[in-house]
């Protein structure tokens, strides 16, 4: 029996009951973790439960609890930031900075997603922008003898679109890991966020 009808044709494939009590709706994945400046070359992420859901939305490592299971379809890689002011000092030379940070990671990271005993990637992060956030920059002149310097910056651009998508399953092991042949040196730790965008399957109730 068909539980959804009568609905029109054209929007079977957005119904969000069916026969065997699932719902599919769009939904982010995502984890949070540190990189210790000039000392991580690998960082794992999704391996464990954090503090709170704004770190991330995970009840159980490394697994979905059944009858869960996710879609990506696309991934965000978002390094998180706040607007910073710098003292430029006399030497004309590349400022320590965030901005210079997330360039440093970016240059040398690889991206790999392990699905039960498969691996996908490893994939290069400068790929994998957050795709949206705020944007700007920010400059002015101090009193001291030397500028000080405001700024801000992110990632920005297209998402990493996964074609074809890839599935987690209920209770599948998965587990993202961030990895840098050698340790950088940055102006400070760097919270990195990885979001998978998708749709979530969940039983209805």
């Amino acid at each position: 029996m068909d539980i959804n009808n009568p609905i029109p044709r054209e929007w079977e494939q957005y119904v969000t009951q069916t026969a065997l009590g699932l719902e599919v709706i769009p939904d982010h994945l995502y984890d949070t973790a540190t990189y210790v400046d000039n000392t991580t070359i690998n960082l794992p992420m999704f391996n464990t439960v954090r503090a709170n859901k704004s770190l991330s939305n995970m009840t159980q490592p490394s697994v979905l609890p059944n009858p869960e299971s996710f879609l990506i379809q696309a991934v965000r890689l978002d390094f998180q930031t706040r607007l910073e002011t710098i003292d430029q000092g006399a030497a004309a030379a590349a400022l320590p900075s965030r901005m210079d940070d997330i360039l440093l990671l970016q240059n040398t990271g690889r991206f790999t997603l392990t699905i039960g005993h498969k691996q996908y990637g490893p994939w290069l992060l400068w790929p994998m922008p957050a795709g949206s956030g705020m944007m700007g920059f920010a400059g002015a002149a101090g009193a001291e003898a030397a500028n000080l310097v405001s700024g801000y910056g992110r990632t920005f651009g297209k998402l990493y679109a996964l074609f074809p998508n890839l599935m987690i399953a209920p209770l599948q092991n998965f587990q993202v890991d961030l990895d840098w042949p050698a340790a950088v040196n940055l102006s400070g730790d760097m919270v990195i966020q990885c979001l998978f965008d998708g749709q979530r399957a969940r039983a209805i109730g």
